[in-house]
């Protein structure tokens, strides 16, 4: 949480505050619990538009109005604010007036002293809304930190603040808009059924509600058929640019380059003229073909990636996701990447892809030294074999499977084995893909046991601190280390 005074804070910050965000609303669950929890999929969707609503409870109207004028003042918000009076010691009218609101914020200012909550420990449940809790006593908190323990272990997304500065913050950045609402995104192939990253516990309606994100599913015919009246000079310009570029061209004919470049030429039309974000298709559903129905998309990826567009491989939804979030917070195109293995003992992950962007250290920077070669080594299509920067800091990340956490984990690249060199002994090379490199993390067995499944993100530079401030306004857990700093070589 960024501005705050750390040093008056007595508790540790990972045992009190988690992710705060804009989400839900609270579902009337029958007896004490406030709101249902999802057993049978994704929830629906919210209607867009409406404002959003915060209640604030406080036992003191009065000595709390200036907060409360404060978060009314507070600059790019539009909420809609009930101030009603709180008496903690009536547990069973807090739980009525939160239930009545359904509010998607609930900010609580805990009396000067209590000996516990009584029902409010275990009735509030999850709300699935961000809960800021003010704790009027900072010398004598332990009380209300176990308040905000026990709605935490009912599910409730929580974050303990003891002063006013600190809770006007988070408040702040729970209401926050989302880093990624409005973006729209089209993936092309089987609605949620990548022939290698499925994801069919995902819906259209929750997508957008946990990320803000619209997505559309199309069939990979469509994309057939507009090759036809691709602009085949407008193409060659765009190959020609990439054999000029390269530092060398190993086993790739000019028309697989081609190809490659209608397929960029028809997707930047696309995502210009309908104003997309995010573009991904199910490619390893006919690369892998020996008559593919498209030409291999790893150009016209790279190509996007330097744009400053998102381009996913393999009609991976989280892995898009996590690529227009992390190319949002870093402002730098990302590299999608396997995760081929874990080295626990070594602390090293290495990483593997064949598509990688060239302007890795930002849009005004100069593009890395690449070559071109052939796909996996099959005499056909072309990829981007990128020169990475030994050494430099960078942080991978990845929404999970249910959208609800992302795992940040800062890095440090330790060496790169490069696909057309087998004599390479760095690393174990599985001649997969281009791009492989090994990156030293931290604490690499709670990076194994909080993997967020093949893909991972990953961009140059440490946003470590940006990354865990954004995911505070999407209602998102946090899988990281302790340590948020890249280690050394």
């Amino acid at each position: 949480m960024s501005n705050v005074n750390h040093k008056e804070v007595h508790v540790g910050r990972r045992d009190f505050i988690k992710a705060t965000a804009i989400a839900g609303v609270a579902v009337n669950l029958p007896g004490a619990k406030l709101v249902a929890q999802n057993t049978e999929g994704p929830p629906k969707a919210k209607h867009g538009g409406a404002k959003k609503k915060l209640l604030c409870l406080t036992d003191n109207q009065i000595v709390h109005e200036r907060l409360i004028e404060s978060i009314r003042s507070l600059p790019a918000t539009d909420l809609l604010i009930s101030h009603i009076k709180a008496n903690y010691q009536r547990p069973q009218e807090i739980i009525d007036t939160v239930r009545s609101h359904g509010p998607d914020f609930l900010f609580m200012s805990l009396p000067l002293f209590t000996f516990n909550f009584g029902a409010l420990y275990d009735s509030m449940g999850d709300l699935d809304a961000p809960v800021i809790i003010l704790s009027s006593n900072p010398e004598l908190s332990m009380i209300d930190a176990n308040l905000a323990a026990s709605l935490r272990g009912n599910g409730a997304n929580v974050t303990f603040t003891i002063s006013e500065a600190q809770a006007l913050e988070a408040v702040r950045i729970a209401v926050s808009p989302r880093i990624l609402e409005g973006k729209r995104a089209v993936l092309y192939g089987k609605p949620f059924n990548s022939t290698t990253v499925p994801s069919r516990n995902l819906t259209e309606g929750y997508v957008y509600e946990r990320t803000g994100v619209r997505i559309q599913h199309r069939p990979l015919e469509e994309l057939t058929e507009l090759l036809k009246g691709v602009n085949e000079s407008a193409a060659r310009s765009e190959m020609e640019r990439w054999e000029k570029e390269a530092a060398e061209v190993i086993r790739v004919s000019d028309k697989a380059i081609l190809d490659a470049c209608k397929l960029y030429i028809l997707l930047r039309s696309i995502m210009e003229k309908e104003g997309l974000s995010a573009v991904s298709i199910d490619c390893l559903g006919f690369t892998m073909n020996p008559n593919p129905v498209l030409p291999y998309p790893c150009l016209a990826f790279a190509r996007l990636r330097d744009e400053g567009l998102t381009a996913a491989c393999e009609s991976d939804l989280c892995g898009l996701l996590s690529s227009m979030f992390m190319q949002e917070i870093s402002g730098k195109p990302s590299f999608m990447c396997n995760v081929v293995s874990v080295k626990v003992p070594s602390s090293i992950i290495i990483l593997s892809h064949c598509v990688a962007p060239l302007k890795l250290n930002g849009a005004d920077a100069a593009p890395m030294r690449y070559r071109l070669h052939d796909y996996h080594n099959f005499g056909r299509g072309v990829v981007p074999e990128v020169e990475f920067p030994v050494g430099a800091e960078v942080v991978t990340g990845g929404f999970s499977k249910n959208l609800r956490s992302f795992s940040v984990w800062p890095g440090r690249i330790q060496s790169q084995a490069k696909n057309t060199d087998s004599s390479s002994g760095k690393m174990l090379m599985l001649n997969v893909c281009a791009n492989t490199m090994e990156v030293r993390i931290r604490d690499a067995e709670h990076f194994l046991q909080n993997i967020t499944g093949i893909h991972h993100i990953m961009v140059i530079g440490n946003y470590a601190k940006e990354i865990e401030d954004a995911l505070h306004t999407m209602n998102m857990d946090i899988d990281r280390p302790s340590d948020l700093t890249p280690p050394d070589l």
